[in-house]
């Protein structure tokens, strides 16, 4: 069994069925004996780098199954992956606002197309009656 922050190299998989097989290298179980997913750290020198950790991990204390998937970051990813996920997160943001206006002109303009079909019918009416 590993041992917390131990280096782990998985082995390659060539398909899908064997990844997700018993016993493949590419899913953990934790002391709790549930599957361990893979997380993504983002903080200081591990930023970018993959672990199994239980799902309890950092919440509760009663499990503390962690292992590393993935090698140091070198140097230059380290500095480079806080810029990328700002500009992510920068991005994000900008897709949610362009939605939220893009709801707000579709509601506009739903009410607008139906008043005009109002209006329309109204004066229709007003023509024949």
């Amino acid at each position: 069994m590993d041992t917390p922050h131990q280096h782990r190299q998985p082995s390659t998989m060539s398909s899908s069925t064997s990844l997700r097989a018993l016993g493949s290298p590419w899913i953990q179980f934790c002391h709790c004996g549930k599957r361990a997913p893979v997380k993504t750290s983002w903080t200081g020198e591990n930023i970018g780098r993959r672990f199994w950790a239980c799902e309890k991990y950092g919440v509760n204390d009663t499990c503390v199954y962690f292992v590393w998937l993935d090698p140091p970051t070198c140097a230059r990813g380290r500095e480079l992956l806080p810029l990328l996920r700002e500009k992510v997160d920068s991005l994000e943001k900008e897709v949610a606002a362009a939605h939220a206006k893009e709801k707000k002109y579709s509601r506009a303009l739903l009410f607008f197309t139906l008043s005009f079909i109002g209006f329309t019918w109204m004066n229709v009416f007003q023509i024949i009656g």
